[in-house]
């Protein structure tokens, strides 16, 4: 079993306010810059590497998310379709005058990262997943729809072995 591994590898007392290892991830519907909705159920059997932040902190966690970009583009196709890259971004500020621009914004992003770059228009992920405001949100969901890791903030260079360690336990690689 290993979810009590994971707990002890990643205690409670290291991890922000929002829902921690072991609970299942609630449902979601977010949508990119071109209206493309997606789900928790769409993507449910892969591995979910999930960053949600403001517009404000995008590159608070710049250093984590270059090191999964290598570790990802590293990966045989059979291990990266394995795995979901998530990217969430806060876009409950957006007025019905401002909505047309953040689109845009979220095009433009995605298109520099080569995969779709979601808002939460409604914020309603923000508050199932009990996101911590004004700040980078990190966290891996497993195949199943259970989170395996979740941490608010910067996360700390030396995590970053345990989380390479974690993903690459979940896809069968480690």
């Amino acid at each position: 079993m290993l979810l009590p591994v994971l707990v002890i590898a990643f205690p409670l007392s290291s991890l922000g306010a929002f829902l921690p290892p072991g609970h299942p991830a609630p449902p979601f519907v977010v949508t990119s810059g071109n209206d493309q909705t997606l789900t928790l159920d769409m993507i449910r059997g892969k591995v979910i590497v999930l960053f949600y932040e403001s517009r404000d902190v995008i590159r608070k966690n710049i250093e984590l998310k270059n090191a999964l970009k290598d570790l990802y583009r590293s990966q045989p196709p059979e291990v990266r379709n394995q795995i979901f890259r998530l990217v969430v971004v806060d876009a409950s500020e957006a007025s019905w005058i401002t909505r047309s621009i953040w689109r845009s914004k979220l095009e433009e992003h995605s298109r520099k990262e080569g995969f779709p770059i979601y808002g939460d228009w409604t914020r309603r992920m923000f508050e199932d997943y009990r996101m911590k405001p004004g700040d980078s949100n990190f966290l891996i969901i497993d195949q199943q729809g259970i989170i395996r890791y979740s941490v608010s903030g910067k996360v700390d260079r030396g995590q970053f072995e345990r989380i390479e360690n974690l993903l690459k336990n979940l896809v069968g690689k480690g």
